[in-house]
């Protein structure tokens, strides 16, 4: 079964990756040197104080074995097009 998450919805996002880190066992130090991302950030976005970029939460997913795709949405003017 393949789970997708939407990097934009950051709550969810970030709940998926601590499930991942929690399901594989990584300690948060770990991940830390592995990302790049320091504690102190993950601290901050847990608790609401900052908001993580979207580049931190790719550097995580990565960490933690999630691909990263790039998938083109239907536009309205795309629909009937061949």
């Amino acid at each position: 079964m393949i789970e997708e998450y939407d990097l934009t919805d950051q709550r969810t996002a970030m709940a998926a990756l601590k499930a991942e880190r929690e399901r594989i066992g990584m300690p948060i130090v770990a991940m830390e040197e592995k990302s790049g991302v320091c504690m102190n950030s993950l601290y901050a976005w847990r608790h609401g104080v900052r908001q993580p970029s979207l580049g931190c939460l790719v550097a995580l997913a990565q960490t933690l074995g999630f691909d990263i795709l790039l998938v083109r949405r239907q536009r309205a003017n795309d629909r009937g097009a061949k």
